[in-house]
């Protein structure tokens, strides 16, 4: 998909409490209470409708902040997207210049709409969802919006942008890319610790994210060098750690492990897989979790112990 250049962006909140979501699934962009009734038939005379307001009862400000998102709606820029957010995701779209009024019968909908250009969208045009949780939050802030329709600060455009095209930031970039050069170096660091230390390693890392040693470090345990149990949850997991593994061996650790005690979950590490390895189907109660190769860096990465790795690889 092509990039694409709105000429404005705006924010419009989809009703108190989320009453007008179903415009995501119509395809329609929606706006108006009854109290709004009337802009219909002023549109273009917004000295009207602001006094048409006031009438209502509104004092001047609040009045003003109702007729500038009349305007706002009733624009006919087709050129303009907008923006919502909803379901966990922000939604954008672009609107047909015509407003129609919307039938209700039972004053809970809407009182107006726009048709959008082929519906609304939550993906950007590399057709990747736009979570929430990857939005910064100076623009998802826009949810607390106490009123319905707003325009975007320049700031919050330019993000909004660069998401919906998919575009990253150069920053983000760059250090995307050396975390990823760090990943390679550190996974050839761990492939030069001794088996003692690629233990002690992956010990740390599993207790720094929660999972806390409840068998002795270099025991003599059958088919397992390490029992942990999440301190939250209290589940428990058998972890097998071994320098180097093909399938073969991969396949015999599945089997055996999974022979253990059904209450815990089975993990295999493993920092120089020969090939690729896969994890073979269940045969019984549980299916093994593998941590292979470039996964063993990434762990010690998430744990904090970059340092500490280089240091033991010395």
């Amino acid at each position: 998909m092509d990039q694409i250049s709105p000429s404005k962006i705006r924010f419009i909140k989809l009703g108190a409490g989320g009453g007008w979501e179903g415009a995501l699934d119509r395809g329609r962009l929606e706006w108006g209470t009854e109290d709004d009734r009337h802009v219909a038939g002023l549109t273009g005379d917004w000295a009207a409708v602001s006094q048409a307001y006031i009438a209502q009862g509104r004092i001047q400000s609040t009045a003003t902040g109702y007729t500038n998102e009349a305007r706002a709606f009733f624009d006919g820029d087709p050129d303009a997207m907008w923006i919502t957010f909803a379901r966990g995701r922000m939604w954008w779209c672009l609107a047909d210049p015509e407003v129609h009024v919307a039938a209700d019968g039972n004053g809970t909908d809407a009182a107006y709409y726009r048709a959008t250009h082929g519906g609304w969208s939550d993906r950007d045009i590399d057709d990747r969802v736009l979570d929430l949780e990857r939005l910064s939050t100076r623009l998802s802030q826009l949810q607390g919006y106490q009123r319905t329709i707003c325009s975007l600060r320049e700031e919050q455009e330019a993000l909004c942008r660069r998401y919906v095209n998919a575009v990253p930031d150069p920053v983000q970039a760059a250090v995307a890319a050396a975390r990823l050069e760090l990943r390679l170096h550190l996974q050839t660091l761990i492939q030069q610790l001794t088996w003692h230390d690629f233990e002690q390693l992956i010990d740390l890392a599993l207790a720094r994210t929660g999972w806390v040693r409840m068998s002795s470090l270099g025991g003599t345990m059958k088919d397992v060098d390490l029992v942990v149990e999440q301190s939250f949850t209290r589940e428990r997991m058998a972890v097998q750690i071994k320098s180097s593994a093909n399938q073969q061996v991969v396949d015999d650790y599945a089997r055996r492990l999974d022979e253990r005690n059904a209450g815990e979950r089975i993990m295999l590490i493993c920092h120089s897989p020969a090939g690729t390895l896969v994890v073979p189907p269940s045969t019984g109660r549980r299916r093994l979790e593998l941590v292979q190769g470039g996964e063993v860096a990434d762990l010690a990465i998430n744990a904090g112990l970059v340092d500490w790795t280089i240091t033991r690889a010395l």
